[in-house]
């Protein structure tokens, strides 16, 4: 399966200017398009996977986000956040290596 590089998602330990909040998740994000890199602010009742809030993870787009997840899971990987709708047609699923990354899949 194709992916596209995204960028790198950071957690941070505080918010950051500019920050956009996704209520479903409780998570703060801002994007530095110039690096390609994801800041993400947890807020403690979320309902993210713990390494969802505590690691760096790699994005990227994919036609089919059911599809790369199954192929990631055939690779090994746990499911961190199944599909999960951003409203329209955008989804996203975050899996995790074990002893390797976590890695989100997006699909618009």
């Amino acid at each position: 399966m194709e992916k596209t590089y995204m960028h790198t998602g950071i957690p941070v330990a505080e918010k950051m200017d500019g920050m956009v909040y996704m209520e479903g998740l409780k998570v703060w994000i801002c994007n530095n398009d110039e690096y390609k890199i994801e800041y993400l602010y947890w807020e403690r009742n979320t309902p993210a996977a713990w390494r969802m809030i505590a690691e760096t993870h790699v994005a990227y787009k994919v036609a089919d986000v059911d599809a790369a997840v199954k192929e990631a899971i055939a690779a090994g990987a746990d499911v961190l956040l199944p599909k999960y709708s951003l409203g329209g047609t955008c989804a996203i699923a975050y899996v995790g290596f074990k002893d390797g990354p976590q890695v989100e899949f997006f699909q618009d």
